[in-house]
């Protein structure tokens, strides 16, 4: 009889412990099974978003490459079309950006710096991705520079930049100051740009000496500063006869 009344007593027991805790277990099951489905669905969406922006990014290269990367009025109406669409529907993805960048590089060769310069700005004002954005500035600050607004071109290219663009934006600042006619520094800015080139940017450093000789003087006056830090570092020797004093003295 006592384990028949124990045995009533734990299931008693077990119906009030699920009264008052099986609502939350039964919640929080169903709460995870969303959470993991929803992940599942999440994943799934990334992955197909990814894919479809590949594929209309590929159609866009076909278009704006078309004809040697010389497309006609129709290639360029369907590459800005789908330029539109990744912009609408894929903006922070790499893809948007990209697109962007070879829109304005067709607006400048045309000389359609206006557009150049909207396609720019959306890049910076939209792109997650760093380097693309530093591209952009620099791009840009050219374009305004070309369209005579080198005041503005000049503060896009002020500030701090990482190393691997110091010396592009120091060389793009120099080109802004010679077509202000401020050569000096200009100079000061082609050799800031000299110096900061990284050893997979050596190539560059032939134009950089090359504007520097079309300013006039600057590649003697380099060679000249560069002898004297090298005779400046080099141990100073002591004339023969003040040697033989000390010597002497000792």
């Amino acid at each position: 009889m006592a384990d028949h009344l124990t045995e009533e007593e734990q299931i008693e027991s077990i119906k009030r412990w699920w009264k008052e805790n099986g609502t939350g277990i039964v919640s929080g099951v169903v709460l995870a099974l969303a959470a993991y489905f929803g992940w599942q669905w999440w994943q799934g969406k990334a992955r197909g978003d990814a894919e479809a922006a590949s594929n209309v990014y590929q159609s866009f290269v076909e278009a704006v490459s078309a004809n040697e990367g010389k497309p006609d009025n129709k290639q360029l109406t369907t590459a800005q079309s789908l330029a539109r669409e990744l912009k609408d529907d894929y903006a922070k993805r790499i893809y948007a950006a990209q697109a962007s960048l070879r829109l304005a590089a067709l607006a400048a060769e045309k000389n359609d710096l206006e557009t150049a310069a909207k396609e720019l700005q959306w890049v910076i004002d939209n792109t997650g991705d760093d380097a693309l954005k530093y591209v952009a500035t620099r791009r840009l600050a050219a374009v305004k520079a070309a369209r005579g607004e080198e005041k503005e071109a000049l503060a896009l290219l002020s500030g701090k930049v990482p190393s691997e663009f110091a010396a592009l934006y120091a060389e793009t600042r120099g080109d802004i100051l010679v077509q202000q006619g401020d050569k000096e520094a200009a100079r000061k800015a082609y050799i800031e740009a000299r110096t900061q080139l990284l050893p997979e940017q050596a190539s560059a450093g032939q134009l950089l000496a090359l504007k520097l000789e079309s300013l006039g003087g600057a590649a003697e006056e380099e060679s000249a500063k560069e002898s004297k830090d090298a005779e400046d570092s080099q141990p100073v020797e002591q004339p023969a006869a003040e040697s033989e004093k000390e010597n002497d003295a000792q």
